[in-house]
């Protein structure tokens, strides 16, 4: 009865001490003052458009917390509308792993409004950022946007394809004449010697 009573102590004793060690874990908060209307978060704003995340990558681990905002992430957009700052249909937008980054899932469909940092747009939890479903007075307020252009196809590859192919042709037909003079006079060498 005593060993148990002193085994149910140790017990309690090390995850008591475990729990002490480990620490507070940080907090982080993202408090919103006021989130703009629609319009005046469009002025605010560097590029506002609406699309489709085709990939989410994060720059780095972000283990034993703190450090958030070090370890940007990075969403790849297909862009199917714009209403500001957007000249292509692809685009890749920063945000953090912090409480106040938001939070983009690869397939889902986003309005974006984006502000200019030193490493390109960024959005964060207090613009009017939202999933596309949920941003009916969003799309309400703007109106209806443009569809960005889709890149032109590289032209090059039109005309080296198609001289790639005669060059390659080209150089199987002198290998082949090649080996059969080869092939001849090595034959003829033979004959000569019986």
């Amino acid at each position: 009865m005593m060993r148990r009573r002193r085994g149910v102590l140790l017990m309690l004793l090390l995850l008591v001490g475990w729990g002490l060690a480990s620490g507070p874990t940080p907090a982080h908060a993202c408090s919103c003052v006021e989130i703009p209307s629609p319009e005046i978060a469009l002025q605010r704003s560097a590029a506002v458009f609406a699309g489709e995340v085709l990939s989410v990558r994060q720059k780095g681990p972000n283990l034993f917390g703190g450090g958030y905002a070090e370890h940007p992430i990075r969403a790849t957009f297909r862009v199917t509308e714009t209403w500001k700052g957007v000249e292509a249909d692809r685009l890749t937008v920063h945000t953090s792993m912090s409480t106040c980054g938001f939070d983009f899932d690869e397939g889902m469909r986003y309005i974006v409004y984006a502000y200019e940092t030193s490493e390109g747009l960024a959005t964060w939890l207090c613009t009017r950022t939202a999933e596309l479903a949920k941003a009916s007075d969003d799309l309400a307020a703007l109106g209806k946007g443009k569809v960005p252009p889709s890149p032109e196809p590289d032209k090059r590859g039109l005309y080296l394809f198609p001289t790639g192919t005669v060059l390659a042709c080209f150089s199987a037909v002198v290998l082949v004449i090649r080996l059969l003079r080869l092939r001849r006079r090595h034959w003829t060498r033979q004959r000569g010697k019986r």
